[in-house]
């Protein structure tokens, strides 16, 4: 793998935790910073800074050849990615969504869809992809990939348009995280999942493989309607947002029937760390399709808007819990990351930082639902401190690379 490559997405892993560390300090300190564009900033850079480089870095190295892997062209949309991330991370948390901002995250965009055609023409000349279940999976993330951007292109249009922040500027936002999160996260995560399992000569049902992608598929376009039922719309909405999210438990079923026929193979040809990461995303994983399931009822789906703590753990029950941990497995699957001491604690500081936070927000969340009280100093000291278990954790990681590079 490109060490460069990977070492510059761990530092973006790390600038978004410590983002993360400000927006619980400004709790209880002022810092002089405006909270919604530092907000913007934090997302941005978790997502386009660690996760698309990161699975940018993973993609290349396990669908293509040595050869196409060395094609300058990939260096330069690489680097490309970087000015337009650096450019983000100056510039959102001066203006929030303004001209630079918006410039730089479409230079992203633009540098995405270069990505996605050059790999996509590059992995098809390998005979052996066009037959795999894990590639038919990262060919559908980086076709949602793609389909989320039409939420950042209409930001500029609907601000104009109505002057300020209305439901559909909202409902914009949540296209764009949808698509990442359900399409373009979840299906390159399952894809590595499966890669993993065929370069370990883990055979598996192709059929019940190929259902379970067929079925996750169909229901991300319809599902995104789960994102916007609290505006409340015609009872018709409610009906396709349930039938999405009751596909999508059934692939669930389907991909955990799948995984138990399995489970002593998977056991028997990962180490302990690769197999309990994997593990512990993939859970996180069956978490999030449960909760999307309850959001399809009305009460659910008013609950979850009118209090912030179940979305905030929600994502980050998907950002952190699914996806961060299994890239960890991935790394350390592949010796990326070392079974050292370091290593070993900065990936329990992390574990148990993510717990904490999770625990944390969603007593919080449950709190003001039942009792309408809040946990004292809650977005103060404790989400703060717990905060900082993850940044430490994330520096132990970097430091073991850079002394082992």
């Amino acid at each position: 793998m490109n060490k460069t490559w990977l070492n510059t997405s761990l530092l973006y892993l790390l600038i978004t935790a410590l983002l993360g560390s400000v927006l619980r300090l400004m709790g209880f300190v002022s810092l002089g910073f405006n909270y919604s564009n530092l907000l913007h900033t934090h997302s941005h850079i978790a997502f386009l800074g660690w996760v698309y480089n990161i699975l940018f870095a993973l993609l290349i190295y396990s669908f293509l050849s040595p050869q196409k892997q060395s094609n300058k062209i990939y260096q330069s949309l690489f680097w490309l990615t970087q000015a337009a991330n650096i450019g983000m991370l100056l510039s959102f948390p001066i203006q929030g969504y303004g001209l630079f901002s918006i410039a730089f995250s479409t230079l992203h965009i633009l540098t995405s869809f270069g990505f996605t055609y050059q790999f996509l023409k590059d992995a098809s000349l390998n005979p052996d992809n066009k037959q795999r279940l894990s590639f038919k999976f990262i060919k559908a993330g980086l076709f949602f990939m793609v389909i989320s951007s039409l939420g950042p292109f209409s930001l500029g249009p609907i601000l104009s348009a109505n002057g300020g922040k209305s439901d559909l500027y909202y409902n914009a936002i949540y296209f764009y995280l949808h698509f990442q999160y359900n399409g373009w996260f979840s299906f390159a995560i399952l894809g590595l999942f499966f890669r993993m399992l065929e370069n370990n000569t883990i055979s598996f049902s192709v059929k019940k493989g190929n259902l379970l992608r067929g079925l996750l598929f169909i229901s991300v376009i319809p599902s995104y309607l789960l994102s916007v039922l609290w505006t409340k719309p015609h009872v018709s909405i409610y009906i396709i947002a349930g039938v999405s999210a009751f596909i999508q438990l059934t692939a669930l079923i389907i991909f955990l029937s799948l995984i138990a026929d399995k489970k002593f193979e998977i056991k028997s040809k990962f180490s302990g760390w690769v197999y309990f990461l994997m593990c512990f995303s993939l859970f996180c994983f069956c978490i999030k399709v449960i909760l999307q399931f309850f959001t399809a009822f009305h009460y659910f789906a008013d609950l979850a808007y009118q209090i912030r703590g179940f979305t905030i753990g929600y994502l980050h029950l998907v950002f952190i819990g699914f996806v961060s941990l299994f890239l960890f497995a991935f790394l350390v699957s592949h010796k990326e990351l070392d079974l050292n001491r370091n290593n070993k604690t900065g990936m329990t500081l992390i574990l148990l930082g993510f717990i904490l936070n999770e625990l944390l927000i969603f007593m919080q969340a449950i709190s003001t639902w039942i009792a309408k009280s809040m946990i004292g100093y809650y977005y103060s000291s404790l989400l703060f401190y717990v905060n900082l278990l993850i940044v430490a954790g994330i520096v132990l990681l970097i430091a073991s690379r850079l002394r082992s590079n």
